[in-house]
Order: structure tokens, then sequence, then C-alpha cells
């Protein structure tokens, strides 16, 4: 089976040329101890030297519905790029405002929740995660939350997809209460003494369907209760022996949901970029189920126990087309998609699409990026 072919209008950009890290077509997965985390690094055994095609010129939010053919849409290639300035970007704000969660839930939670509503048409946004990513990156991936494991979580889950008990050691500087605590949004990577979190240099896909259904009934009661019509229909069609992946998008009673993570630069970004996979170019023997443990919070900010996260990390293939946003501005945001209920029937992805930092030739000794990533909830 081959990709898609991807036909887009001529560019006279040179082509960059970014090293992205696959797992082998043997590959097979192990368990993961991180709450949130991905393989280790050393797993990913396939590198390639791909090239990385800029989609610059970006539209503003107003222009991206009659953009110029071959701009990059949601709908088309599962991920799309604006101009969008922020309240933060000007007085009385200052650079060190991105690093307080609390100014960031108060003021820019808010402009993203309206900027996707304006972009996708969704009624309903939901912001559930703030991530911070400014270290230089390493093997392991290192979630600025404290998570206690000492209860269960509910057994009541995903009507595809079990959650399952986990037992995974938490690193010893996450348990200081005193410096984490979890909350909704969840803020990760703004400790003043650890920092942020480094770039993944993983090629990976945050949910499978069976994953995005998991996650909205376990993370939050706050995500479970926007949820509630959502939940509610997918379980008439399951107590009818309906299949969700055939069933769900046409049920009328069944409203549109999706994911999707919201990705602005803090500074100019000089290297490890975040690179994006046209959804096109990837067949379903690319895409390889991963168990991720997340943690159950509680309505108290408390950790309810841990459940099991279905995601994807990706095989290799030459027919893959990457893009990034070259030399990326703080007014420029990167919208992927990580799940769309409207696409589910298109591939196993369900429109959301791969992505990983990836490292530029060249570009090894330039400043570490750093960049604030929100993962919101869309409901329609």
């Amino acid at each position: 089976m081959s990709p898609t072919t991807v036909t887009e209008p001529l560019s006279t950009t040179p082509i960059t040329y970014g090293k992205l890290r696959y797992v082998t077509a043997d590959w097979a997965p192990k368990a993961i101890s991180q709450p949130f985390g991905l393989p280790d690094v050393s797993e990913y055994g396939d590198e390639r030297l791909m090239p990385i095609h800029d989609i610059r010129p970006l539209p503003t939010v107003d222009e991206l519905p009659t953009a110029k053919e071959g701009t990059a849409q949601l709908l088309t290639h599962g991920f799309t790029a604006v101009k969008h300035s922020s309240s933060l970007h000007s007085s009385p704000y200052t650079a060190a405002s991105w690093r307080n969660p609390e100014l960031v839930q108060k003021v820019y939670v808010a402009e993203v929740e309206e900027m996707l509503k304006r972009i996708t048409g969704a009624q309903t946004v939901i912001t559930e995660v703030l991530l911070m990513r400014g270290t230089p990156k390493s093997g392991h991936d290192v979630p600025s939350t404290n998570t206690s494991h000492s209860q269960d979580n509910s057994t009541k889950g995903a009507p595809t997809e079990a959650p399952e008990k986990t037992q995974a050691p938490l690193p010893a500087h996450l348990q200081d209460k005193t410096l984490f605590k979890l909350r909704f949004p969840n803020p990760i990577g703004f400790s003043p003494v650890f920092g942020g979190v480094p770039p993944a240099p993983k090629t990976h896909l945050d949910f499978t369907p069976g994953g995005a259904r998991t996650h909205i009934r376990l993370f939050h009661p706050t995500l479970t209760a926007a949820s509630a019509r959502i939940i509610a229909a997918e379980d008439r069609l399951l107590a009818a022996n309906l299949p969700l992946a055939t069933h769900y998008s046409t049920a009328p009673d069944a409203p549109r949901w999706a994911i999707y993570s919201v990705w602005r630069p803090l500074k100019p970004v000089k290297r490890d970029p975040l690179a994006f996979g046209d959804v096109r170019s990837f067949v379903k023997e690319d895409y390889v189920q991963i168990d991720v443990p997340a943690p159950t919070i509680g309505s108290d900010g408390e950790s309810k126990g841990m459940h099991i996260m279905k995601a994807y990390v990706a095989r290799g293939s030459e027919g893959h087309r990457w893009c990034y946003v070259s030399e990326q501005m703080p007014d420029e945001v990167l919208v992927i998609g990580l799940w769309d209920s409207d696409r589910e029937g298109d591939s196993v992805a369900a429109g959301g699409a791969m992505h990983s930092s990836v490292e530029l030739q060249g570009r090894e000794g330039e400043e570490p990026r750093e960049s604030l990533e929100l993962r919101c909830l869309a409901i329609w």
C-alpha cells in the first residue's frame, strides 16, 4: 500500500533537510514509566534525513478560509498555521509573563480558545493542558506535575478501550507538592527550579481514537462534564452494537468533537523547530499504537491514580511529507490536529497529524527554542 500523492503548488524556496526519528519496522512497544511519556529516544532506531517543506507565507485567521490553493488547512493537511498576536506581547506584560501559569490562564487561554472557534467553527473550546518547553533536548520527557499513585483509577473508561491500571514510578523531583500540583488546565514545565520540558525529537501522535475517548472520560471531571453529550451518544451507539468509527459522525445526536494542539514560540525559532506530517502521506501501516500512562485528576486537584492513554508512534517511509514554519516568530501560531470525530472514517489517525521536533542541518549550535503549547478540546 502506497501513501497518497500530495500535490502542492511549485515553490522556489530551497529545500531544507532535517533529521527525524521513527521506530523500526520490527520494533515492539515497551512499558513506559513516566506520566505523559513517550518511548525513550534510544528506541527510535530509524533515523532519516528528510526534506522539510516550509509552509510560508502564513495567512491571518481571517484570511485562512480563502487562502490560496495549497495553504495548509486542518481538514486537508491535519494542521495549519496563522499570524496571531497575543496581549501578552505588549505592555504591561513582559517576557516573564509567559512563564507565569496564572497569567497564561487568565489572559492567553481565552485568546487561543476564541482563535480556535474562529478557525474551526466549534461552539465550545476548553483548554486542558499548558505545556512549556525550554530546556535543551534530552532522551527523556519530564512533566512538571505531581501525581500520586496511591489509588487506582475509576473503572469507568472508554467504551472501546478500557483504562488500565499502572504503577509508573514518579521522578523524585516531581513529588514536592509545594512546587507541583495538578490543576485544570494542567500546567506542565513551569517550574522555576526545573524549567521547561525538553523538545521531543520523536515522531508521535498524542491519541488514537480510543485514546481520545479514554482521555475525555478519565483526565479531569471538567473535561468529562463538557463531553457529556459526546459520551452519551457513544454509549447509545455501542448499546445498539454500532461501531463508532462508521456511525458516530452521522448520528443525529452525536456532536462533532476534536482535540488540537496550539503551539507558539516565545522567541524566534533557530533550532529544533516543530515538524508536522501531512496526514495524506501516511498509511495505516505507518502507525504503531503505544500505551502512555496519564494521571486522573480529581476536582480537588489531587491525583486519583493513573490510567492508560493510547497514542501512536510512526514507522518511517520516504513517502512522508513533512512541513514546518521557517524561523517561526512569536506572533505565528501552529494548530495541529490530534483527533477529529468527523475524520475517523478517513484513517486510523482520524485527522491527527504526526509531529516531532526536527534537527535541522547546521543549526546544532543555535540557541535552544522556547515554546508554549495548549491542548484544547473543541465541540460543535
